[in-house]
């Protein structure tokens, strides 16, 4: 299959085209968006690294795929995404010139987020492939794939409140997220989702109409050392995650909880168990990223997995409330959940509803708006100014409609995020009512004009004047009327009888003309009939 990409300016280079985003990769870096902050101990978003990636405006309408890696620190998060990198390079290299996917082979070197070895982390916060990578999925749609790195969980530099913040924002922000394991699946990293599923239990509960708040929850288990109970692979990982969530009533009450929950709250839920990579890959800093250095079962493990996580045929771009989210309104979901998270405190499932409700609210505004301006600019399109009386019917009656529009969204959360954007939709409303004032304003005509307008509309006169105005002797009058340099002659206002008579000679003359040139032709026919007869 072949197609065009839309343009796109990556931020490392001017021009960009995301046609042959493969041949330029290596100008692309990694960029902070979510950045540790009073010492490490909240966070802030940056903005201008988020919109270097996703503000650009040929894709703004474009669905997004956010795709998520969180895990302990120092256990090879990094270096699994840069698998992922080079499978979607070579994806949408295959897409754009037809040719047959072939990726990882001895020859790669993988490259792109930073890793290395050793027992300090090597990232902080939460960080952002430097563009989205354009890929085409099984139903012909294109969609804006964007890979995140976070920050290790866990460290002897992090608090119990700031990895579980990365953890949250990476889960609720992507679409896929991968939870990055060592060994095998223990009670404590089942733990670290205890937030997820209490908010979940919040938003099935008050928003059960958008269905589960989560999708994609991919255990993948490094370095597991049971592969003969458990085969490597998805089919492998896929029993063993059913062995770990399988609940019993000898368990404690928590426990059975957060299993039962992870399967309410996330619409999918998978497992890959992974070998070792290598001792090439783990215990040398000399490792450049070749492929051929890599054991060959992990090799043919990950060429496995990656396709059944990113592939064409199951990419599925992030939901939102139950909407399918677009580039431009990613940023705006960024900026809200960011902003709850701020804080040194963690927040409690209960703000995260509240910041969901926002961002239902301002949608639902956004959409109110919209229909309010349409409805008023059909009622002021035509070119003559509206009463004053008849602009305020306009704006009451397309008022009514967005607010009614608006209070049909879905009550979840706190009543007071949505008083405040009703509030503000209404402020909103009346500003739009300004303009559209001095929109219609700038249609007033004054003096003789407006006159000869209004007669051109009355009874009296038929089509009058405004009929006398279409046509070249149209243009003459009010040329006349308003006194303005045409042609090069100064024209002079003249009363408005007069211009009635040159309209009325005008059109006459045209009428008894055309009598007269009828009559001349009938007295000629029978002339002829009689020199005939």
């Amino acid at each position: 299959m072949s197609f065009d990409f839309d343009q796109l300016t990556a931020p490392f280079l001017p021009e960009f085209s995301t046609k042959g985003q493969s041949e330029h990769r290596h100008k692309v870096r990694p960029v902070q968006v979510i950045v540790p902050h009073s010492g490490g101990t909240s966070f802030r978003l940056n903005e201008y690294a988020l919109n270097s990636v996703l503000g650009h405006q040929s894709i703004a309408n474009k669905k997004v795929v956010i795709v998520s890696v969180a895990g302990a620190f120092r256990k090879g998060k990094s270096f699994l995404l840069n698998f992922f990198l080079e499978y979607l390079y070579s994806l949408q290299h295959s897409q754009q010139n037809d040719l047959n996917l072939e990726w990882l082979s001895d020859d790669t070197q993988l490259h792109g987020f930073h890793w290395r070895s050793g027992a300090k982390r090597d990232t902080t916060g939460i960080w952002m492939w430097g563009e989205p990578i354009m890929i085409e999925a099984g139903n012909g749609e294109k969609y804006a794939v964007v890979l995140m790195d976070t920050q290790g969980t866990f460290d002897n530099q992090s608090t119990y409140s700031t990895c579980t913040t990365v953890f949250a924002l990476s889960t609720l922000l992507s679409a896929v997220q991968i939870y990055n394991i060592m060994d095998n699946i223990q009670e404590d990293a089942l733990q670290h989702l205890s937030l997820f599923v209490e908010y979940g239990r919040l938003a099935l509960k008050e928003a059960h109409q958008f269905g589960k708040p989560f999708q994609t929850l991919a255990f993948v288990v490094r370095d597991f050392k049971s592969p003969e109970e458990f085969s490597y692979g998805q089919e492998g990982g896929e029993c063993y995650l059913q062995q770990v969530l399988k609940t019993s009533q000898e368990q404690p009450s928590e426990l059975r909880t957060i299993r039962q929950q992870l399967s309410e709250c996330f619409e999918h839920l998978t497992c890959f168990l992974l070998p070792h990579p290598g001792y090439k890959v783990a215990e040398r800093n000399s490792f450049k990223g070749h492929v051929r250095e890599i054991r060959s079962n992990f090799r043919g493990t990950v060429k496995a997995m990656v396709p059944a996580l990113l592939g064409p045929l199951v990419l599925k771009p992030k939901i939102v409330n139950g909407k399918e989210v677009t580039v431009k309104r990613m940023v705006e979901y960024f900026k809200e959940f960011a902003k709850t998270f701020e804080g040194a405190e963690l927040p409690t499932p209960r703000n995260i509803l509240d910041a969901n409700a926002q961002l239902i609210c301002m949608e639902a505004a956004q959409e109110a708006k919209v229909t309010y301006c349409r409805g008023m600019d059909r009622a002021c399109s035509a070119p003559r100014m509206m009463s004053v009386k008849k602009l305020q019917e306009a704006h009451i009656k397309y008022g009514i409609i967005a607010i009614t529009m608006y209070e049909k969204c879905p009550k979840i959360g706190d009543g007071k995020v949505r008083i405040a954007n009703l509030s503000r939709l209404q402020e909103e409303l009346n500003a739009e009512l300004e303009r559209y004032k001095v929109l219609n304003e700038a249609k007033r005509v004054t003096g003789c004009a407006s006159a000869m307008i209004a007669c051109g509309d009355s009874v009296l006169f038929g089509l009058g004047l405004g009929g006398a105005m279409s046509g070249a002797i149209a243009a003459s009058v009010f040329t006349l009327q308003l006194g303005v340099v045409s042609a090069g002659v100064v024209a002079i206002p003249i009363a408005l009888g007069t211009l009635f008579a040159i309209w009325v000679y005008v059109f006459v003359d045209e009428q008894v003309s055309n009598c007269l040139g009828k009559n001349e032709s009938e007295d000629a026919k029978n002339d002829k009939i009689v020199e005939d007869e």
